[in-house]
């Protein structure tokens, strides 16, 4: 029970890896890139948990949502009634969660999905007019057009199901902890098996040990999310093949050019 709420809750602490998209936009040196990530994590962590706390003290009726659950996801809001009244439920709590998922979170998002549509385009990986970069901003205009779109439709979509907002969370987070599952790979791959580390905790076990417990979140995730998010993992594959097939093998621009220089 508790993995599987982990497949939801994670929803909340999403976002601290898009600092990583913005990566070559960044002046400073690439480790400034990783500490601004964890700083991002920890300082999110610690907010959620205190305000969960406080939040759990408010509840009304705290017996019965352990029994029960909460089907219409309105914990929180009842904890901000019983806490300041309707005004505080129906005013502050609401306009502050609206302004947080709904400019900030979507922001970010678009900014980090964006850029990488850019940089997947610009290696090859994506339709190539998704790389153009606006002239005046600076920004990769396409890319951060279609993304908008892209979440227009399917925000409007998911708000006229009864199930929208709880199966479009579920997604989005099985889709993060899948790519999270594949950087762990990833890391592995890059230090152990191509450059020989002998830093055997950060390069192997660390990331062994943080593979096994995404695995098992996502293993305890909703059968929706894992049936649609495996399927989109699957047409990636197939994309991936398609790629390698026709000769055009995925390579990073930035990663190719430090290899060279070696």
């Amino acid at each position: 029970m508790v993995f599987g709420a982990v497949s939801i809750a994670v929803l909340s602490f999403l976002g601290f890896d898009g600092i990583s998209m913005l990566a070559e936009e960044s002046r400073e040196e690439a480790r400034q890139i990783g500490r601004a990530m964890v700083g991002a994590l920890l300082l999110a962590g610690t907010l959620f948990v205190v305000q969960t706390w406080v939040a759990a003290l408010l509840v009304p009726d705290a017996p019965g949502l352990l029994t029960d659950g909460d089907p219409d996801g309105t914990a929180f809001y009842d904890a901000a009634r019983a806490a300041g009244g309707g005004w505080l439920l129906a005013n502050l709590t609401a306009l502050a969660t609206a302004i947080a998922w709904g400019f900030a979170n979507s922001l970010v998002a678009q900014a980090a999905t964006s850029r990488l549509l850019y940089a997947m385009a610009r290696d090859g990986q994506m339709p190539r007019f998704l790389s153009r970069v606006n002239e005046r901003h600076r920004v990769p205009a396409n890319a951060t057009l279609l993304v908008a779109a892209v979440s227009l439709v399917l925000g409007l979509y998911m708000a006229n199901r009864d199930d929208g907002i709880s199966l479009l969370s579920t997604l989005v987070n099985f889709g993060a902890m899948t790519a999270f599952l594949a950087l762990h790979v990833a890391v592995v791959v890059h230090y152990v098996v191509r450059n020989r580390s002998r830093d055997w905790w950060r390069h192997l076990a660390v990331p062994v040990i943080a593979f096994l417990i995404l695995l098992y979140v996502v293993i305890n995730a909703d059968i929706a999310a894992q049936t649609l998010g495996f399927a989109w993992l699957g047409v990636g594959v197939i994309v991936l093949i398609v790629f390698y097939v026709t000769g055009r093998r995925p390579a990073l621009a930035g990663l190719s050019a430090q290899e060279d220089s070696r």
